[in-house]
């Protein structure tokens, strides 16, 4: 009785289960154009296009010698005010008090000034915000930099990619988010699976169609496909 009741079940829910037809594109989840906030010449440049890195890569650098050294004394002072204030805190009971609290200002305004030289020296590095694929590079070793030149390096994120549905409009009230998405990318033979996690409130005036997103990974943006979504 129970295996009768599965099988009524099953064909009631085929019966009213929908396959609705989608094509797709694949694109990145995250798109950068990646820029530096003061100017400069490009002293290193790391990349070319096609290049992976992971983030906190550097991908380029300014001719930064002077902040370099700057930061690098910064920094030996910072770590011998430190020092100095572990030392004397040892016998601080048995120092005069007025010293103690110079040891410490010294200690403190140390290490500001070591983190304020790093943050200008940061400021001449463009480091990968993520990690990427260098797509398109718009300046050159040794080229000069503006500070109002924003877009020097294009990238995207390769491991976080989306698949953007595109279907008949008619289909507005039954495509909804958490339905199964069976699909092909073009060129492939391989059935992949995915979940409707956005359905978008627009229609598209051009083509009168809806559209949608499912999340993918290890796919590479610019690939296009189609599927049907398992609407009920």
């Amino acid at each position: 009785m129970k295996k009768i009741f599965i099988i009524i079940l099953f064909m009631f829910h085929s019966l009213f289960a929908e396959d609705i037809y989608a094509t797709f594109d694949v694109v990145s989840d995250k798109e950068s154009q990646l820029g530096l906030s003061v100017s400069g010449i490009v002293s290193t440049l790391n990349v070319n296009v096609g290049d992976k890195l992971k983030k906190d890569d550097l991908i380029l650098s300014l001719n930064n010698t002077q902040e370099k050294n700057e930061y690098e004394i910064a920094k030996k002072n910072a770590e011998h005010s430190a020092n100095t204030y572990s030392r004397y805190a040892k016998i601080s009971n048995v120092i005069d008090k007025e010293k103690m609290e110079n040891y410490t200002f010294d200690r403190d305004i140390t290490q500001l000034n070591a983190k304020n030289k790093e943050i200008i020296l940061r400021k001449t590095e463009l480091r990968a915000p993520y990690d990427l694929v260098i797509t398109k590079k718009n300046i050159d070793l040794g080229a000069i930099v503006l500070a109002s030149q924003t877009k020097l390096i294009d990238v995207i994120a390769l491991d976080d990619v989306k698949l953007i549905l595109k279907l008949d409009e008619k289909y507005w009230q039954k495509v909804k988010v958490g339905q199964k998405f069976i699909y092909k990318v073009d060129g492939s033979d391989t059935d992949y699976e995915g979940t409707i996690t956005k359905v978008y409130p627009v229609i598209l005036k051009e083509t009168r169609q809806m559209q949608a997103e499912v999340q993918a990974q290890n796919l590479m943006p610019g690939l296009f496909g189609n599927g049907t979504i398992k609407a009920e």
